[in-house]
């Protein structure tokens, strides 16, 4: 894939392909899909559209011969959370976080968080997973006393070294108990596979003064460009008209992956509908053929009675020139 310059970012305008959720089968047997990667066909070994998320089982895998309507291959990690995966020659590398006893190590508490790598040739069988980071190896990793966890991982390579993204912190919002990442950490290495140094410093953190950040940072999608990196953000913050903490998506560029300025608001949860509760995560992509930007995001929806299950589902966004 192509990395085109961040000036490609300037004067897009982002709108949903649809009001409802991307069809990605039965959504009352899996709730809650949840933080997407995805791969464009130029990058996949069989010209399809790869995607990958998380349900309550785990990390699932899904295939799409047009982006559109997709079918679901597999379930590949059980436990497994956010998943994200990156192409480096002819080998994929699949990053997720977990936090179930399933891949613990020995003497790991149990509530200890954990980021996990695979490799593949194919997209459809991946090596046993290895540890990379632990929760306890990240002083920033509690948040405000709060238990140790690390979030959705991300691999981006930055002159001559690969840069390992994570989330870092568990913030709660205060009114519906809802999870999400409360910093942005770094840690990089000259090979995909580690080992990596942690950078102490958080590259983002909360801000009461700031209209967006002000309860948490929420998830960042990394994309990197020719000449800089640029970041969807998805933070959360208290509307005061509302009276409720929300969410949004906004674009962030970096001259150097480290420090980053807020930017334009590309798309915000609509009132009501299966997106009206918080914006949960995304991933990016530029398709050149068309000339358009792919961002497949997860949203969920608040309940209209108490006994009813809260989902979340996967929603597109086209991003084009104006």
């Amino acid at each position: 894939m192509r990395y085109v310059p961040v000036k490609a970012f300037d004067d897009l305008y982002w709108y949903s392909f649809n009001d409802e959720p991307i069809a990605t089968g039965n959504p009352y047997i899996t709730p809650r899909l949840s933080d997407p990667s995805f791969l464009l066909p130029d990058e996949s070994p069989d010209a399809l559209w790869h995607l990958f998320a998380h349900t309550w089982k785990g990390v699932e895998h899904y295939t799409s011969t047009s982006g559109l309507e997709w079918k679901r291959e597999h379930l590949i990690f059980t436990g497994g959370r956010s998943p994200s995966v990156y192409k480096a020659g002819g080998v994929y590398y699949m990053l997720f976080e977990t936090h179930s006893r399933l891949f613990r190590g020995k003497g790991e508490k149990s509530d200890s968080s954990r980021i996990m790598l695979s490799t593949s040739s194919d997209l459809a069988l991946w090596s046993e997973p290895r540890r990379i980071f632990d929760s306890a190896d990240v002083p920033s990793s509690s948040w405000r006393g709060g238990p140790r966890r690390l979030f959705m991982p991300q691999l981006v390579q930055w002159e001559g070294r690969y840069r390992l993204y994570f989330g870092a912190g568990e913030a709660s919002m205060h009114d519906t108990g809802e999870k999400c990442p409360a910093l942005l950490m770094c840690a990089e290495s000259y090979y995909p596979e580690g080992p990596y140094e942690l950078r102490q410093e958080p590259l983002m953190v909360p801000d009461p003064e700031s209209t967006y950040h002000n309860l948490a940072v929420g998830t960042v999608r990394l994309i990197p460009c020719s000449d800089a990196v640029a970041a969807v953000c998805c933070p959360r913050y208290y509307d005061s008209a509302a009276g409720r903490s929300r969410s949004v998506m906004l674009l962030a560029r970096s001259s150097d992956g480290l420090a980053f300025t807020m930017g334009e608001r590309m798309h915000s949860s609509p009132p009501s509908g299966w997106a009206s509760g918080y914006i949960t995560s995304c991933d990016v992509k530029y398709k050149e053929n068309e000339d358009t930007w792919y961002c497949y995001y997860s949203a969920d929806g608040f309940p209209e009675s108490p006994v009813r299950l809260r989902r979340e589902s996967l929603g597109l966004l086209l991003g084009r020139k104006r």
